[in-house]
């Protein structure tokens, strides 16, 4: 497959790849369709494990997907790097691979967090797996991933920002102090290190974690994700991206079945007759960068409207420079310090 394709791949939900492939879309809440998808990785791997008669430990994408978390739609893009479906399993020392078809062995000289998500089933951590991707994946990738790690309603073990801090910490403190043999931190920390700035806990999708750093990267103020409103009937609503000063929230609205669609346009009337100005993202709107450009541009009229500030919009700010810029940032008491 051409990077062309890859990239088609890659902006693809699963409703429009089953829409492509024929089959009907799969509307079950997310949370059950990250039980379906662990246990069906689960099962992989313990048909591997019993064709080699030995223990495995499995890192990468395949610990992700064992612990359920929603992946960002980037993974075709590294087939060449981190496997695509291939498992990935970690070699205990280097040049100890057994040879495993369907399967990827790699070797990570870092102290590894090790989880049991079924009796004989071992991986390393979420945290731990997010680290070993970040060498491989761009900032932007990282930082969704990392946002999808710390969404609410997830299957895994809970994690907060501190945990993905406190790791990192651990391996820019490897090299400095040449432990286990190495002479300098391990590949792609200092990408980690600008992702922790960037992450945003809260997120209930990949597609919000998208939208939230797209806004961003475009100069528009940051929103509160998922703050629940209430109207003016008394019902209280969780926006996805909140706007509060502006009164402006602006919300991604992926695949649904026809009668959440109708909840939705109700829900959306009531928002819009309590004050609120609602813009509606969706997958079209993020599928290509004229199209993010104008969605960024359409937000930052409805910011304008409420407000009489205006955002340029054109121009896209590098997420490194945005995570360097928090990173200076002094930490909040500092200047209380005489």
């Amino acid at each position: 497959m051409d990077a062309a394709a890859y990239e088609t791949v890659g902006d693809e939900d699963e409703y429009e790849r089953r829409l492509r492939e024929g089959s009907a879309p799969n509307l079950l809440p997310m949370h059950l369709q990250l039980i379906e998808l662990q246990a069906q990785e689960i099962a992989r791997c313990m048909d591997a494990r019993a064709r080699v008669s030995h223990d495995l430990l499995f890192g990468g994408f395949t610990a992700l997907r064992l612990q359920g978390v929603p992946l960002p739609r980037t993974l075709p893009k590294y087939g060449e790097t981190v496997g695509g479906d291939d498992l990935c399993v970690l070699a205990t020392r280097r040049n100890t691979r057994t040879r495993l078809r369907g399967a990827r062995y790699y070797h990570m000289n870092i102290p590894l967090q090790i989880v049991e998500p079924m009796p004989g089933v071992r991986c390393v951590s979420v945290v731990c797996a997010w680290f070993m991707l970040a060498r491989f994946l761009s900032l932007e990738e990282l930082v969704t991933l990392g946002d999808c790690l710390l969404m609410r309603n997830v299957v895994h073990k809970r994690v907060t920002i501190e945990d993905f801090d406190v790791f990192v910490t651990r391996m820019e403190r490897l090299g400095k102090l040449h432990a286990l043999g190495r002479k300098r931190a391990p590949r792609g920390v200092k990408k980690a290190r600008r992702a922790i700035a960037l992450l945003r806990a809260n997120m209930e999708s990949p597609q919000e974690a998208r939208l939230s750093l797209e806004l961003r990267k475009r100069g528009l103020p940051e929103p509160v994700a998922n703050l629940s409103i209430m109207l003016d009937d008394g019902t209280v609503v969780r926006g996805d991206l909140v706007f509060v000063e502006a009164g402006v929230i602006c919300e991604y609205d992926g695949a649904h079945h026809l009668n959440q669609l109708e909840r939705d346009r109700i829900r959306r009337a009531k928002i819009e007759c309590s004050g609120w100005r609602y813009v509606q993202v969706t997958r079209v709107d993020m599928a290509t960068p004229d199209a993010r450009a104008w969605m960024a541009r359409r937000v930052a009229y409805a910011l304008e409207e409420r407000t009489g500030v205006r955002y340029m919009t054109d121009d896209v700010i590098p997420l490194e420079a945005i995570a360097d810029q928090a990173l200076r940032a002094p930490l909040p008491g500092w200047d209380c310090v005489a």
